[in-house]
């Protein structure tokens, strides 16, 4: 199978490298666009209003491409410009923390994937859901798994996979549970802080709230040790609020 990977944590990645390896060791052909730097949380930004370049670099696993842009902006280059002949999928990850719940409306891991099925090729997000003490084997082996296991799945048009791994040793994960996205929100998001020298300054983070109120949650499936599947579609449309809104008409 010939697999475009990406990510949005940069060449550097220690995700990227172990998904690479899992992958070519199954036997798969991989293509590697990926950002020059750290792009986490980008969302679905592309680059519009300044060049967009890119390089090979050759690393200890092989020669990859790097750009200047997103994960958004990879894909599309490399499907347009980079590759000789289109993938028959594409990988995003393995991102480094957890893109459960509302967090796939700001991933750049997600929107890798996304891109890819805008371009008409089955994708896949894959995330370690944890940011410390990365176990990456358990991850990377379920990615070259499941990257073989997509090649006789016919998804509904314009859906693809977010896959969220605990981060545990391969013989602690519990199973597979295919899931919802659930709902968590971050209370207290900007903080002002000071400084001497760099004067206000403000900075995002915050509690983490989980507003889920099903039991079959990515965001729980992961918490009890379960490899998370989720199905994701790029239509956005609340259907069941259309004829609330007809009726102001």
């Amino acid at each position: 199978m010939r697999i475009l990977l990406t990510n949005d944590d940069g060449i550097f990645a220690p995700g990227l490298h172990a998904a690479w390896n899992a992958l070519k060791a199954a036997g798969h052909d991989v293509f590697v666009c990926v950002p020059d730097r750290p792009r986490s949380a980008c969302s679905h930004q592309i680059t519009m209003h300044k060049p967009l370049r890119a390089k090979s670099v050759e690393t200890i696993d092989g020669l990859a491409w790097t750009t200047n842009g997103t994960p958004a902006d990879c894909v599309p280059l490399a499907l347009m410009q980079l590759m000789q002949s289109a993938p028959d999928l594409v990988v995003s990850g393995i991102n480094l923390g957890p893109n459960l719940g509302d967090d796939v409306h700001y991933s750049g891991t997600v929107a890798g994937a996304m891109e890819g099925v805008l371009n008409g090729i089955p994708a896949v997000a894959i995330s370690l859901a944890d940011w410390q003490d990365a176990k990456w084997e358990a991850a990377a082996t379920f990615c070259a798994d499941f990257a073989g296991k997509m090649a006789n799945l016919q998804l509904p048009r314009d859906t693809f996979v977010n896959i969220n791994v605990p981060n545990l040793a391969h013989t602690e994960i519990k199973g597979v549970r295919i899931t919802t996205q659930g709902s968590r929100r971050y209370k207290g998001d900007i903080t002002r802080h000071e400084s001497r020298h760099a004067g206000v300054y403000y900075w995002r983070g915050g509690e983490i709230i989980d507003r889920s109120d099903t039991e079959d949650t990515d965001i729980l499936a992961v918490h009890n040790g379960f490899i998370s599947i989720t199905p994701l579609h790029v239509d956005l449309t609340r259907r069941d609020a259309m004829p609330l809104l007809q009726e102001l008409f």
